[in-house]
């Protein structure tokens, strides 16, 4: 056997050894603590993926906790799949709702009405509907102009000057 095959299986069986000691070291608290950390970590980042994670770290304390002889292969599966579980059930029945999509939907009701071109700056103009402003995008517009909204895009209509 040569050193360099020697060294790489010395360095397999020390990857080996550590794993092992990781498995048979985990306890309810080590779950614990992850789980706070991530749950604490998304009231940061705002991106609700991260509470799910955290919740299965968690749940996963609370398992260990209460049957302790559970080995930690078996931890890591049951986070694992209660990580994905959780997380696709939150994408399902609670899905993100930002203010981009709110006002695209609501843009995508005044498609066919008609309103006035109030102000044009560099190429971009400005639409009034009841007393709100809205940027547009159209060919041939001019201030005063009476215009159909035919199309949203993002937030700004798409227009065509009225007939």
């Amino acid at each position: 056997m040569t050193l360099t095959k020697v060294i790489i299986s010395s360095h397999n069986e020390y990857k080996i050894i550590l794993m092992e000691m990781l498995f048979e070291n985990l306890n309810y608290m080590h779950w614990l603590v992850l789980g706070l950390a991530l749950v604490i970590i998304e009231l940061f980042l705002w991106s609700v993926f991260l509470l799910w994670i955290g919740a299965s770290a968690i749940t996963v304390s609370i398992i260990f906790y209460l049957a302790p002889e559970t080995s930690g292969f078996m931890q890591i599966l049951i986070f694992v799949l209660l990580s994905i579980f959780l997380t696709y059930l939150s994408k399902k029945y609670y899905p993100i709702k930002t203010v981009d999509d709110q006002l695209n939907n609501k843009a995508k009701t005044h498609i066919g009405k008609e309103c006035e071109v109030i102000s044009i700056e560099d190429g971009i103009a400005k639409v009034q509907i009841g007393k709100s402003l809205w940027f547009a995008k159209g060919l041939d517009l001019s201030v005063g102009q009476k215009v159909q909204i035919v199309d949203v895009d993002s937030s700004t209509f798409i227009v065509k000057p009225s007939k």
